[in-house]
């Protein structure tokens, strides 16, 4: 009965010691083994190397190095099929690491799913949770996307933009088997969409979202813009029973 934390890294070296830090407290009153399994694209300013160095003192400190930016979505499939071949985890939690995502929040979204959900999601939109420091177009472009997602798409949950999660076995092996068209921020939304159509019960767990405070944001225009494009082709596809392969 143990919890892997799923944290695709790029340049990121300034922010791993504090996180691990944060977790110290999280891990002893989890009540299970938690593990904390990076996955690093090949990050030039020593991010593989920090994460190393604490994995000599840590034993509950993974690294997948994947050697080249191969998008978000991507990694996070990698990452859960490690954790399933080296830890053999019930819950998997997905979150960034720059600290945007409390590691607080994680005992949570557990218990979540160990009450019965297939999907706990890290909220910003439901009583309890909000935004901390995002103002102007960087506020109105994540309510915008939001929104679009949830009504496009005729997704339940408030939040479906959100990259802060908690997947049980069930949820992990379904996106694993399944046809995933998108590799950067619009997985977070093509996940939810495949849960939905699969009939996997999501719950929403309330957390308040920070701005970073060491590196730079990874969203580009680029990806905004591909965004919404891509919320139109996920509407057209059928993802049910993408487990057996149809």
């Amino acid at each position: 009965m143990s919890v892997v934390v799923v944290l695709p890294t790029y340049n990121e070296k300034e922010n791993i010691a504090p996180l691990l830090e944060r977790f110290t407290p999280v891990r002893t009153t989890l009540g299970m083994p938690l593990h904390l399994l990076f996955v690093d694209d090949g990050s030039p300013d020593g991010t593989a190397a920090e994460v190393s160095r604490l994995m000599s003192e840590h034993d509950y400190v993974h690294l997948l190095e994947r050697g080249g930016k191969k998008g978000l979505g991507t990694a996070y499939l990698d990452g859960f099929r490690s954790a399933i071949e080296t830890i053999d985890p019930v819950v998997f939690i997905q979150m960034d690491s720059d600290l945007q995502h409390p590691p607080e929040r994680v005992k949570a979204l557990v218990g979540a799913v160990i009450g019965g959900a297939d999907v706990a999601v890290g909220s910003r939109y439901i009583p309890g949770g909000s935004f901390m420091g995002l103002e102007g177009s960087r506020k109105l472009i994540s309510k915008g996307a939001n929104w679009l997602a949830r009504n496009m798409l005729g997704l339940d949950v408030r939040d479906t933009t959100t990259g802060f999660k908690a997947l049980d076995r069930r949820a992990v092996d379904l996106l694993l088997r399944a046809k995933l068209y998108s590799s950067g921020f619009i997985f977070q939304v093509e996940s939810l969409y495949i849960f939905k159509q699969n009939g996997l019960k999501m719950v929403e767990v309330p957390f308040v979202f920070h701005l970073r405070e060491k590196g730079t944001s990874k969203m580009s225009e680029k990806e905004v813009w591909e965004f919404f494009r891509s919320i139109v082709a996920i509407r057209r596809r059928n993802y049910k029973d993408a487990g057996s392969g149809n």
